[in-house]
């Protein structure tokens, strides 16, 4: 799978389009978010930067979406900017719902590590009882302990409620507990997420040091959409899904194959056959190998035209011999199909025989 996450954001046909996009999205919010730095009459661009981080967030949701029980998925367009939108929101809601118990408890102790403060001499400095604070502070410990934990764990799980969002296109799909879990403990799961983690651990840090010549960006979008097509397989194996289809496209992605090198396309006198869409060299289309003719008996003979009387009879001298060579243009084969005759070869093998008959008679 790890090659298969790594060769999916640019295969065709969206693929390319959508990783510019997606790289000039990430070049916009990191923009944003440094001017915004820079003073504080620029701080309100950072909520500019929010949009754009939104729609790369509902990006990932499509991902996930098209690549859920697909054996070869595509990535799909970055387009309908409304419907990334909400889907961008409703994946941040449902992340920070998962990560907020433990973000309740860790949050303030980091705040309180921060900025330099013990936290045992910050229960002192607010007025608690030092026996109080040393009964508060291996039970805080303990907590943080837990949190800790939840945390990890919800990391691991959260990737599955987020798959049943985008699967079922209903944000409380993401909360129904027992799916979720049993999805995250199967096998296919576990891998998908291990090679997820290794995209971010082994490979997205080497995007960051590539932003100073702006194609880390390009990059890090790549490396955040192999991680999204990682998910969508693993879950969609995990819980037997079947695609879906994908409304937001031009068409659905199990549609987006090559189209093929051969088409039935009338030729230029009219009739129908095969032929190649390319053209050949010079620009002059090729002419149908077989096709088929109007008429016939009911072993394929095109009917016979003479103004003969039907009555009088032949004359037995004037038989042709059975051995010689039919006229290609009607010998048929069984179904009434007959093998097309280059125009142009016609008109050169008839000129060659009217020249060749002047020469005879000139001698």
């Amino acid at each position: 799978m790890f090659r298969e996450a790594i060769d999916y954001p640019t295969q065709r046909p969206e693929g390319g389009r959508s990783v510019i996009v997606g790289g000039l999205v990430l070049v916009v919010i990191m923009a944003s978010l440094g001017v915004a730095g820079l003073d504080t009459p620029y701080a309100y661009l950072a909520a500019v930067a929010l949009l754009p981080w939104l729609l790369v967030r509902g990006y990932y949701v499509r991902v996930v979406r098209t690549t859920i029980g697909r054996d070869q998925p595509t990535p799909p367009r970055f387009g309908d900017v409304r419907r990334l939108l909400r889907d961008g929101v409703v994946a941040v809601g449902i992340s920070a719902v998962y990560l907020s118990p433990g973000i309740v408890v860790l949050g303030p102790l980091a705040v309180s590590q921060a900025l330099g403060a013990d936290f045992p001499t910050r229960l002192t400095d607010v007025g608690i009882p030092e026996n109080a604070t040393a009964v508060a502070v291996p039970i805080v410990g303990l907590l943080a302990v837990l949190a800790l934990m939840y945390v990890i764990g919800a990391l691991y799980v959260l990737p599955v409620a987020v798959a049943r969002f985008a699967y079922t296109d209903r944000p409380g799909a993401a909360f129904e507990i027992r799916p979720v879990v049993s999805g995250a403990v199967t096998e296919d799961y576990a891998t998908a997420w291990g090679i997820s983690v290794a995209l971010r651990v082994f490979v997205l840090p080497f995007t960051y040091l590539l932003r100073l010549l702006l194609v880390g960006f390009f990059l890090q979008f790549m490396i955040a959409t192999s991680v999204r097509y990682c998910y969508g397989q693993g879950v969609g194996a995990a819980l037997d899904l079947d695609p879906v289809p994908a409304t937001h496209e031009r068409s659905d992605p199990d549609d987006w194959a090559l189209r093929s090198a051969v088409e039935r396309v009338p030729s230029d006198d009219g009739a129908f056959g095969s032929r190649r869409r390319r053209p050949l060299t010079g620009g002059r289309e090729l002419t149908p190998a077989v096709r088929r003719v109007a008429g016939g008996d009911s072993r394929g003979a095109p009917e016979a035209e003479t103004d003969a009387d039907p009555t009088s009879d032949a004359d037995p001298t004037s038989d042709a011999d059975p051995t010689s060579d039919a006229d290609p243009t009607s010998e048929t084969f069984g179904g009434g199909f007959r093998p097309a005759v280059d125009p142009d070869r016609t008109g050169s093998e008839s000129e060659r025989g009217t020249r060749s008959e002047h020469e005879d008679d000139d001698d």
